[in-house]
């Protein structure tokens, strides 16, 4: 069950670490111990949480919870969006049966060792984790937004963009990942698969995107210069078992 209290608004959503599913407590008008205590006594241990207070924040670490994230969350509204520009060498299509194990060497080559969000410890496990975040019944793909980047018939790159309810107050499209092999003669290959995201999406009558980046991620500046507006700051922490 998830716990609640009334009065005034507080964001943390849960990730139960045994199922997967999504829960958005409530937790309003009560003190931070109230919310603590509540959150460690309403969530299952090990479960992952977001909270977007950082007195919260400091309670649960005090608990015992541990810090594995600190985000802005960001959203482009699709009023204004740039103008996609030609890469030259590189094309884009949809997302394809396979695109997971053809891209997961770019995946680790994008999120190495040195990275704030690592891809993982091998070429199977970021694989599998492109296939899960390609196939999450839960968070459709936008098969009309996602993009891959090609040079020369290998895809090299992909921006995921999926269908989600998973932060509160939001329904919609959801930048999930973006990444592309790091190559510096194709310059400008992430910008041009997310400003076509954003065109696809206006063009099938979506009115935002949004997206959440680590902080010190630089890839904030991307984001930035493509016209994504902060919209709150989070921190993902996991309770302890």
């Amino acid at each position: 069950m998830n716990p609640s209290v009334d009065g005034a608004g507080m964001r943390v959503e849960a990730w139960p670490s045994a199922s997967g599913t999504l829960h958005f407590p409530s937790f309003v008008g009560a003190s931070t111990g109230q919310r603590v205590d509540a959150i460690m006594s309403g969530i299952a241990p090990g479960a992952a949480v977001v909270v977007d207070d950082a007195g919260l924040r400091d309670g649960l670490l005090s608990s015992g919870a541990s810090q594995v994230r600190h985000l802005h969350a960001m959203r482009h509204s699709l009023r204004d969006i740039p103008t996609p520009r030609p890469v030259p060498g590189v094309t884009f299509r949809p997302w394809q049966s396979g695109d997971a194990e053809h891209l997961a060497a770019a995946l680790m080559a994008a999120y190495g060792p040195e990275h704030p969000d690592p891809a993982g410890p091998d070429l199977s496990a970021a694989a599998t984790s492109l296939r899960h975040t390609a196939e999450d019944p839960d968070n459709p793909m936008i098969g009309t937004a996602t993009q891959v980047a090609v040079v020369d018939g290998a895809p090299v790159g992909a921006a995921l963009v999926l269908r989600s309810d998973h932060v509160s107050g939001w329904h919609g499209p959801w930048l999930m990942n973006t990444f592309r092999a790091p190559d510096p003669a194709l310059p400008g290959v992430g910008a041009a698969m997310l400003s076509r995201a954003l065109e696809a999406l206006r063009a099938g009558g979506e009115t935002s995107l949004g997206l959440a980046v680590t902080v010190t991620n630089p890839a904030r500046r991307v984001y930035e210069r493509l016209g994504f507006d902060y919209h709150f700051e989070g921190w993902v922490l996991v309770l302890p078992e």
